[in-house]
């Protein structure tokens, strides 16, 4: 079967896990809080710390992980809508933290109509994040 059926409950979750250790990941990436169109990374130690080699081997191993987990989720959500896409930021990525209360207070919409295009963008962004790893099927 081409699209099994998805076990929605259980892909937010994952989803919603990830996501809100966005910023941790990102602190973790060296990345800044405001993403820039030309960014540059360097991943070499600026100089010597006097710490052993396997310490900044597991540094660098850890932030290359990051690196390359903070590229992934800003490619999925680079997939997903405008609309979608302003969901997730605005849930998790913005740096400016709201509670859901105030987005959909300002937004005008109500509560159930907000959680249900949060629903709707945790799905497309758990497709579109590395060839649809988060997602969990009902007969798993």
């Amino acid at each position: 079967m081409l699209f099994p059926k998805v076990n929605e409950k259980a892909t937010k979750d994952k989803v919603d896990s990830l996501l809100k250790n966005y910023h941790k990941i990102r602190r973790l990436s060296g990345m800044p809080i405001e993403q820039k169109v030309t960014a540059t990374y360097s991943l070499d130690p600026k100089s010597f710390t006097g710490m052993n080699s396997s310490a900044i081997e597991s540094g660098t191993i850890k932030k290359l992980d990051a690196v390359s987990l903070y590229r992934d989720i800003n490619a999925a959500i680079n997939t997903l809508d405008a609309y979608s896409r302003k969901r997730i930021y605005d849930k998790y990525i913005n740096s400016t933290r709201f509670y859901d209360y105030e987005v959909f207070s300002a937004e005008q919409i109500s509560e159930a109509t907000y959680y249900r295009e949060v629903g709707k963008a945790m799905i497309e962004f758990a497709e579109a994040f590395q060839g649809g790893s988060l997602l969990v099927f009902e007969n798993e």
